[in-house]
């Protein structure tokens, strides 16, 4: 190897190693793989505390594992989902012991019994006095917890108030350290937990293990018991294995499928390592700028990224064919496909360099990705290729390598049929244009397995509880404002969706004027002890208990609980509360027995000062819209100026005729997705730009290397081929986004490929091909 080599080499090395380094470097700690697709939405700050909102919204969503086994109404099924919590707990999941919180709760409702009278026992106290108050008194001492009650709790309605709290699951009762409910003749435990970060690799993987582990638990104390998990965590999980296969197969029969066709055209051992050289270093160039700028590379970039295997390897198919079948010295190839290698780089980062322009970080990833991918594909066959190859090649030649430029010569004849073909294939497809939908559902990023969503289901069902599609988002200037509008929201729930469960904080603190009408009820009621006395007696209760109950009234606070002394009381209650610059901000949930229709919660919400329904997805969907619709134009902007481009260097006649073809196959690929009835989203956006990309590189590069001559044509040949084995392959993915993206680019790059002799000037028939 002459110095010449070992300088190339070395360059070659030092570009990719140093990129590697700085990825190595930027990596983030968590792992360079992000799992969690919502990172690849725009960051909104629009509103402080919705924003705030939406992420606590989601956290507590995306952190909660909810498991229930189920089993006969025995000891072995408790047994079995005592064994199942110890295993989950075990392998690091959490659990919250609620009962410090709950107590400290007690007391201050406890201390405050006088102040949590309900408005209907105000009115009976303020009209009979005494005499309702004796009556409530004889009704408590019935039970047992009443006489325990009285000095504190006459009547025991502070009792009833706290009985009346939300709970999470109301059907379920605790049960030790767990909480169970009948049905039927079977008993349901619940476990709830905490999975940590659900879409973070380690602690989803975590989950998922932890679930398998408890399933083989139960089975082994409980034959017939039934272990049911969900959350997440588990879906992340899913998600990512679903996504590393889908990848793994991709990349496999793509790279196998590109190998076995450079076997069968050029027959040497050189352009498979070459060619692998240049995928890996193309592959990793990409992977290792993404990860250098943003920290970590999305799964969904990956999963793209290995697609780019299509078009890295275009620049190494124009040097091989030049090479094996272009009749040129080895030296002289460079020199003869210079041209279409550069105006087809340039091109093709530009187009990409647009598309980072949208304000989407799962676009930009992927334009990142591409732009490293394309320039590090180019390096390699600049420097690498001309020092490796330096002997004239022997493959003689054969039939697979004469089609493609006998295809081309054919296709480019002057004819009739030349004009006519592309005008009925246009025609064919413009109804299909009237028949396009746009999509733009976050949900379509992912698959969600069949079987998770199943047991989803089955266990919202058993719970008898299905979270609202979003929550409430309630803002005044100070808390005790924020509680007065909430209060009036949940009244207004209750009269106009009563089958909606409302969560937030003032379910735990009546309106202070509530609180005063009952401190006022009570005052009054106890203002004339004689009086109370007598009613006692009558009443057939000892004297001595009016003395007691008016001990406890004057050693009781005479004054209303905050929620800040509650809050203060149960911290864990701070998550409903939201500080902002300008106020504060309450994030109330919403739950019902089955699913409940986000209109009508919008609706209960309207009229209200500081109100509004917030529904996430709804959010991201408009957010989508918005991407899509600008990335659309991003697209016409950066085809234009590569159309100026190509007209600046060829002219108007030669530039025109080369952005004919990719356009018209861009108008047949709409209207074949129109006609198959797929969305078009932000990602067939996407794939519109590779379509027209890959259309114009075919143009260039027989423009450029030597319009019908041998090489040209087949380098385009092989990059058609490859692009459709692994772009089209996406359109067999169980992913929806990356199956319309994959179906797109497949219909587009066949059709780019039947349409790029039409670039070319048309000739006699009796013009032949080299």
């Amino acid at each position: 190897m002459n110095r010449r080599s070992v300088a190339r080499w070395t360059v070659w090395a030092l570009t990719l190693g140093l990129l590697c380094a700085a990825a190595a470097w930027r990596v983030d700690p968590a792992g360079p793989v992000e799992t969690n697709v919502l990172t690849l939405l725009p960051d909104r700050h629009d509103n402080q505390a919705l924003d705030a909102a939406t992420e606590r919204s989601r956290d507590a969503f995306s952190q909660q594992l909810l498991a229930l086994v189920s089993g006969p109404d025995d000891a072995t099924t408790r047994k079995a989902a005592m064994a199942a919590r110890q295993t989950l707990l075990a392998a690091g999941l959490e659990t919250t012991n609620a009962g410090n919180k709950v107590d400290q709760a007690l007391a201050l409702y406890r201390q405050h019994a006088f102040a949590l009278l309900p408005p209907s026992a105000q009115t009976r106290y303020e009209r009979e006095g005494a005499k309702a108050l004796a009556t409530d008194v004889a009704v408590s001492l019935a039970s047992p917890a009443g006489m325990v009650s009285l000095g504190d709790d006459p009547g025991g309605y502070a009792g009833r108030f706290m009985a009346s709290l939300p709970r999470p699951y109301p059907d379920f009762l605790p049960d030790g350290p767990l909480m169970s409910a009948s049905r039927g003749d079977q008993r349901v435990f619940l476990l709830r937990l905490s999975a940590g970060k659900a879409f973070g690799t380690h602690d989803s993987a975590r989950a998922a293990e932890a679930v398998a582990a408890a399933t083989a638990k139960v089975a082994g104390i409980c034959g017939n018991c039934r272990f049911e998990a969900t959350g997440a965590a588990l879906f992340a999980d899913a998600a990512r294995h679903e996504a590393k296969h889908e990848t793994t197969w991709l990349s496999v029969t793509s790279t196998l499928l590109i190998m076995l066709l450079i076997a069968w055209v050029y027959r040497s051992l050189a352009p498979h390592v070459l060619g692998f050289l240049q995928l890996f270093a193309s592959v990793a160039a990409g992977g290792a700028a993404v990860i250098a700028a943003f920290g970590s590379i999305n799964i969904l970039t990956l999963v793209f990224g290995t697609t780019l295997l299509g078009i890295a390897i275009d620049y190494a198919f124009l040097y091989f064919s030049e090479y094996w079948f272009g009749h040129s010295a080895p030296d002289a190839v460079m020199r003869k496909i210079r041209a279409g290698l550069g105006v087809g780089l340039l091109t093709g980062v530009l187009a990409f360099a647009f598309l980072a322009m949208t304000g989407f970080p799962a676009l930009t990833q992927i334009a990142l990705f591409s732009v490293a991918g394309l320039l590090e594909a180019a390096l390699v066959v600049v420097l690498i290729f001309p020092v490796t190859l330096t002997r004239a090649p022997t493959v003689p030649e054969h039939a697979a390598v004469r089609w493609p430029a006998r295809f081309m010569a054919r296709a480019g004849r002057a004819s009739r049929w030349r004009y006519l073909l592309p005008l009925i294939a246009l025609l064919a497809a413009a109804p299909g244009w009237w028949q396009l939908k746009a999509s733009d559902d976050v949900r379509e990023l992912s698959h969600f397995p069949p079987r998770l969503m199943q047991v989803d289901q089955q266990i919202r069902r058993t719970l008898g509880r299905f979270p609202a599609t979003g929550f409430y988002l309630v803002e005044a200037p100070s808390l005790p404002e924020a509680l007065a509008r909430e209060h009036a929201l949940f009244t207004r729930l209750g009269q106009q969706v009563p089958d909606a469960d409302p969560l937030g904080l003032s379910r735990f603190v009546p309106a202070p004027a509530v609180q005063q009408a009952s401190l006022a009820a009570w005052r009054q009621v106890l203002a004339d002890p004689e009086a109370l006395t007598r009613a006692f007696v009558k009443m057939g209760l000892p004297g001595d208990l009016a003395a007691h109950v008016e001990r406890g009234w004057k050693a009781a606070p005479h004054q209303p609980f905050t929620a800040r002394a509650l809050l203060q009381a149960v911290p864990d209650l701070g998550h409903f509360v939201i500080r902002t610059d300008h106020g504060v901000a309450l994030l109330a949930t919403v739950f019902g027995q089955h699913d409940i229709d986000g209109q009508r919660l919008t609706a209960a919400a309207q009229g209200l000062a500081g109100v509004s329904f917030v529904q996430p997805l709804e959010r991201i969907d408009h957010t989508f819209a918005r991407i899509r619709v600008r990335a659309t134009w991003l697209v016409v902007i950066g085809y234009l100026l590569i159309s100026a481009l190509l007209v600046w260097r060829y002219g108007w006649r030669e530039g025109a005729r080369m952005i004919y073809p990719p356009l018209v196959a861009l108008g047949i690929t709409l209207g074949a997705l129109g006609w198959l009835g797929e969305p078009v989203n932000v990602f067939v956006v996407v794939a519109l730009i590779l379509i027209l990309g890959l259309g114009r590189d075919y143009t260039v590069f027989l423009r450029e290397v030597g319009a019908r001559e041998r090489s040209p044509a087949l380098a385009v040949t092989l990059s058609a081929t490859t692009t459709l084995l692994s772009f089209g392959l996406l359109s067999l993915s169980r992913i929806p986004a990356l199956h319309a993206f994959g179906l797109a680019t497949l219909i587009g790059i066949f059709a780019s490929y039947l349409l790029a002799p039409l670039s070319l000037p048309p000739t006699r028939a009796d013009e032949g091909s080299s």
